[in-house]
């Protein structure tokens, strides 16, 4: 017997199957490579114009920024993506109260930086300014985030611009101080504000385009947000934990220059995560507006698993092997000590990019509390091991921490996916179902 039409199942695997799903990778992974290419020479500018000891600095304010970002954010940037892409009807609605959310999470978040700062500075003036501009920037971050992260779901294209935007304009706004002699901590500090605030009002116009703004606070929606954030700031928190906690521990605990070289071999291996990451990136809206899972989603699941590993360990092995020789020459014969601390991250490093891939695809399945599971445990063994090796091996004691905790997240969150059913059904669509397909187009060609 035949059928006039494809079922839901056999729409579905055609969907994931697309070859827009593999064009929109490799845009996504151009947009982050280009992003993180142009914020890395930023950084070099700052380590080889300012030296290992405001570098450090640096990296400690940015460090902290984050854990304000983080919990000021209470998930609602993925929570934003999530729902954008699940029902598209009320698109513009759920931005507007995310953002209400965030505005007064992030108050809260602002508020409590801000009386930390002088402690974080340890007594140095100059430091504790940049805490506070820093931190007083954070409620552009979170205004931007709700603008930014529904055009994951609505428009890539333009998603990928956006968040290009603002260290492309850092760079630039970075080294015209640096040739006018003006670069300093504080300057550097208020140029990544500043760009912020640029990017805000680029996310901006790209919302009002794709009838993602102006929307109305609906109270109904506080709730959907708020339980998807919460799950999502469960996984975040010990996520960033396992990410930031060396650096937030080496930032009280051992001279900035000695955080300041710790610093640069962070940012080295990370170079694979921008390009890797673009795999989940363009994956997590796919597979938050699905309703129904197949074996088509399996095979994309070990497809994204397997290539984000191969990739990361393509770039990274080749830059272990020429890093004795290769760091003093960009940054300054002051930063070879960061030479083992590569030779340390590396498998970490490999580790923590697929391991991003894995949770977005958990959180497209509707699964963020598997990810928090993973990334608490993991965060465990980052606390017991810094007490155990930090009066010991000093700052080798943190990559070593970081390259064990994201081993044993990404173990985790791997042998969860796998134990998902292989047939699921969702709550259904929100939405009529040609909506939703013209919708997924648009995604695609984007």
């Amino acid at each position: 017997m035949t059928h006039a039409a494809p079922t839901r199942l056999q729409a579905c695997a055609t969907t994931l199957r697309r070859p827009g799903f593999s064009q929109a990778v490799v845009r996504t992974a151009g947009f982050n490579f280009a992003s993180s290419m142009v914020a890395g020479l930023g950084g070099v500018v700052v380590a080889r114009a300012l030296g290992p000891t405001v570098r450090g600095e640096y990296a400690a304010i940015f460090a902290w920024l984050g854990i304000v970002q983080m919990f000021g954010g209470m998930g609602q940037p993925a929570a934003l993506c999530f729902y954008v892409a699940r029902d598209p009807g009320r698109g513009r609605d759920y931005a507007a109260t995310s953002r209400a959310m965030m505005l007064t999470t992030g108050g809260v978040a602002l508020a409590v930086g801000l009386l930390l700062a002088q402690l974080l500075a340890q007594g140095r003036i100059g430091v504790a300014t940049g805490y506070e501009i820093a931190f007083g920037s954070s409620i552009i971050s979170f205004v931007s985030a709700s603008y930014t992260f529904p055009l994951q779901a609505r428009d890539l294209r333009r998603w990928n611009v956006v968040r290009l935007s603002q260290p492309l304009l850092g760079f630039a706004t970075i080294v015209v101080l640096w040739r006018l002699g003006l670069l300093t901590l504080y300057t550097a500090v208020v140029a990544v504000a500043a760009t912020n605030l640029a990017q805000l009002i680029w996310a901006y116009c790209y919302c009002r385009r794709t009838d993602l703004a102006p929307g109305r606070i609906r109270v109904r929606l506080i709730r959907p947000l708020a339980a998807y954030g919460t799950a999502q700031i469960a996984a975040l928190t010990p996520a960033t934990v396992n990410a930031t906690l060396d650096q937030l521990v080496l930032s009280q605990t051992v001279p900035p220059a000695d955080l300041g070289r710790y610093a640069i071999a962070v940012s080295l291996t990370s170079l694979p995560i921008p390009l890797v990451s673009a795999i989940g990136n363009v994956a997590f809206p796919r597979l938050a507006a699905r309703s129904v899972v197949t074996e088509a989603t399996r095979r994309l699941q070990l497809r994204a698993i397997v290539g984000s590993a191969g990739l990361a360990a393509g770039m990274l092995v080749p830059l272990a092997l020429v890093a004795y020789w290769l760091i003093p020459l960009v940054f300054g014969p002051g930063y070879r000590g960061a030479v083992p601390l590569l030779w340390i991250l590396t498998p970490g490093a490999i580790f923590l990019a697929c391991g991003q891939v894995v949770g977005d695809l958990l959180r497209g399945r509707n699964q963020p509390v598997v990810v928090a599971w993973a990334q608490g445990l993991a965060a465990i063994f980052t606390v017991a091991l810094l007490i155990g090796l930090l009066p010991v091996l000093g700052v080798s004691a943190a990559a070593i921490a970081s390259t064990v905790a994201y081993g044993l997240a990404l173990a985790v969150m791997v042998r969860s996916l796998w134990r998902l059913p292989r047939h699921a059904r969702g709550s259904g669509p929100l939405v009529p179902p040609a909506v939703r397909e013209s919708l997924t187009a648009q995604v695609e060609e984007g």
